[in-house]
């Protein structure tokens, strides 16, 4: 079905999921206003001046050339002499994660919908690219209906090195600290308090007044992840992308792989195709960066990494049992958890194409010849067949190693050396 007119997108990205290049190709469009992270916190002080130094060459971003600063669709809505943008609530950055009405939803409905207008009125058709929208997505899709909503998706390793690597590299660490932050602050949530101790999360208490708003919070696990094991920082990263994307594929109308779209011309022109369909806007892709051979860290080893994959795939399953997640969910999940493995593993070059996948390997996610094919779905069932046995013989294989002599043997070591990281501080 093409669309008669063109329609606003909501673009529900999460960190360093290649999101900001999504949300840069409709920018280029003429009669497309392209709000950039409309829940930012850093909305609620901006002045022209913090707004103008905004942009993708200040900061190691790694963001592609922006014609324009990362906010400049908001330049005329601030008021001479004050700062932060009207209508703008520094709450609306926590995102949430239970099915129900978020806090705030009257104002922030308010927000947006007021943002929507400032396009209409500039003769456009209002793009925004949300990063903490996620686990509001159901609330996003009723209250936004005649909106097309893109949920953006990327395997959690492949995020997490992109954002370990700032910090590791560059000292910034806030795409750390912050899963820490909203899942200290929403730990209330019984779905979040079951995520954290499926994963083996201890959250520190924090000193008196942290945890009252998400900037002080934030500030608090900023000097923590200074001393904080880097498999530990993972921990609470994938339970943050598990929560974040517990509705990405119920509630969105489509699913960008970024995955794909880095290896894959055939999923590009498609996904061009399907974006004209859903909203009448017709961006370009065909930039989209590959992810290349470089080998990146991510602060700790594979066997470990695997293991902790293996029990957020148990988390899943558990989640789908108790009718906490659909199963079209648990497919994701799968889907990401198994690249993230691969990638881990092999390296960067694991979701390239090849022209034959080793048999020790998992599968991949779809082979490029049938992106555009028939059989999509024959071809997602064996992927999630594969990806199953493939991380059945892991677990088989760390449990060889949890048996071995020398493994027992240093089990009270590593123990000490987890209890000495967490308690740094």
């Amino acid at each position: 079905m093409t669309a008669t007119s063109p329609k606003a997108v909501f673009l529900h990205t999460g960190y360093r999921t290649a999101g900001t290049w999504l949300w840069s190709c409709f920018r280029r469009l003429d009669g497309v206003v392209a709000f950039y992270e409309p829940l930012h916190e850093m909305l609620a002080s901006i002045d022209p001046a913090m707004l103008a130094s905004s942009t993708a060459d200040s900061w190691r971003s790694g963001h592609p050339d922006l014609d324009a600063p990362y906010f400049d669709e908001f330049a005329e809505l601030l008021e001479p002499g004050a700062r932060g943008i009207p209508g703008y609530d520094v709450r609306f950055a926590l995102d949430m994660f239970e099915q129900g009405v978020p806090a705030q939803s009257d104002q922030l409905a308010a927000y947006v919908n007021d943002l929507i207008d400032v396009a209409k009125q500039r003769g456009g058709v209002p793009v925004f690219k949300f990063c903490r929208s996620l686990g509001r997505l159901p609330w996003f899709r009723a209250t936004f209906p005649d909106a097309v909503h893109i949920a953006v998706a990327k395997n959690p390793i492949s995020q997490w090195q992109s954002c370990w690597n700032l910090f590791a590299k560059h000292r910034n660490a806030h795409f750390v600290a912050d899963p820490f932050a909203v899942l200290t602050m929403t730990q209330h949530e019984p779905i979040t308090r079951w995520v954290l101790d499926a994963l083996q999360i201890e959250l520190p208490a924090l000193p008196p007044g942290t945890n009252e708003t998400l900037e002080a919070c934030l500030d608090f696990f900023k000097q923590y992840v200074q001393h904080t094991a880097p498999a530990t920082c993972y921990r609470a990263f994938l339970a943050h992308w598990l929560l974040a994307s517990r509705h990405a594929a119920t509630h969105a109308h489509a699913l960008f792989d970024c995955d794909l779209a880095a290896w894959s011309p055939a999923y590009v022109q498609a996904a061009e195709r399907w974006m004209v369909e859903l909203s009448g806007l017709a961006p370009s892709f065909s930039d989209v960066r590959s992810e290349g051979k470089s080998a990146r860290d991510c602060g700790f080893d594979a066997q470990e990494g695997v293991q902790i994959h293996i029990q957020a795939l148990n988390l899943a399953r558990a989640l789908v049992r108790d009718d906490c997640a659909h199963t079209d969910t648990l497919a994701l999940w799968t889907n990401k958890l198994a690249q993230a493995t691969q990638v881990l593993v092999f390296g960067a070059e694991a979701n390239l194409p090849q022209e034959q996948t080793p048999p020790h390997r998992a599968s991949r996610v779809v082979d490029v010849a049938l992106v555009d094919g028939v059989g999509l779905e024959d071809v997602l069932i064996g992927e999630l067949a594969a990806t199953r046995a493939a991380l059945a013989k892991a677990n088989r294989r760390l449990a060889d190693v949890d048996n071995s002599l020398v493994w027992r043997l240093t089990k009270r070591a590593r123990q000490l050396l987890r209890r000495g990281s967490s308690h740094a501080m």
